[in-house]
């Protein structure tokens, strides 16, 4: 029988999810709406997660982000585990082909940037550790997706829709871009996530065949060629083994 989960705990990490950088501060009245709670619960939670300093109150009524948890982001960059073992491979795989290169994991709300590496360019495109990219207009996203479950993929793809961050035409699209790149074993986006910005990204499988991470180059749209595409795959795919083979059993 599986061990039964803490709901509040659960509710209150979704309440922390809310905040974003186009979204920094919420109110009570927002956290009802967003997580279908009363007006009264939602206060309650707050002022839980303010006494432990996850959030703190910037005006009256509205919540920011706070210390606890800034310190908390702060450690998990500079001690994950994961991070420092990708984070050689990555730079040397950007020097070699010239674009940037990062590294993500899956979240409930997208795959979020574990490790980065510039492109040793003049003029090069960055993301920034901790950064969140969505589902479904990410190259990185559309491989996890491919990874799935049936069950949860349909899941997720369903969340997109009912959002109305993509319509059932849309899903369509999308399920077919999965399934090529389950078959090709990399995924691209060309200016779907951000303008002008491409993107090719491969698996990281762990010993036991699991999908673990994810590794993208991306820049320009202009310069992912069909050609240069196909070398990005070929060398991601390369750097891809040399991390897994590096993951800890």
């Amino acid at each position: 029988m599986a061990t039964p989960m803490n709901g509040s705990l659960i509710k209150a990490f979704e309440l922390l999810d809310l905040f974003s950088e186009q979204q920094p501060q919420v109110t009570a009245a927002e956290v009802a709406r967003s997580l279908e709670m009363s007006a009264s619960s939602a206060h309650r939670f707050l002022i839980t997660l303010e006494e432990v300093g996850a959030v703190v109150q910037v005006r009256r009524g509205a919540y920011s982000l706070g210390h606890h948890i800034e310190q908390l982001g702060r450690i998990a960059e500079r001690t994950n585990p994961l991070a420092t073992l990708v984070q050689p491979v990555i730079a040397q795989i950007s020097s070699r082909l010239n674009e940037s290169v990062m590294a993500g994991q899956i979240t409930r709300e997208g795959v979020v940037c574990l490790a980065t590496a510039i492109a040793p360019r003049p003029i090069s495109v960055n993301i920034q550790v901790g950064r969140m990219l969505e589902l479904h207009v990410s190259a990185q996203g559309k491989l996890w997706l491919a990874h799935m479950e049936p069950a949860e993929r349909a899941a997720r793809i369903g969340d997109l829709i009912r959002t109305g961050k993509m319509t059932k035409a849309d899903a369509q699209t999308l399920n077919r871009e999965i399934d090529g790149a389950r078959q090709d074993g990399f995924a691209c986006n060309r200016g779907e996530s951000e303008p002008d910005i491409g993107a090719v990204a491969v698996p990281v499988f762990d010993e036991a065949g699991g999908l673990r991470l994810t590794l993208s180059a991306f820049g320009m749209a202009s310069r992912f060629s069909t050609d240069h595409v196909t070398r990005i795959a070929a060398s991601l795919a390369e750097a891809a083994q040399e991390v897994s083979n590096a993951i800890p059993q």
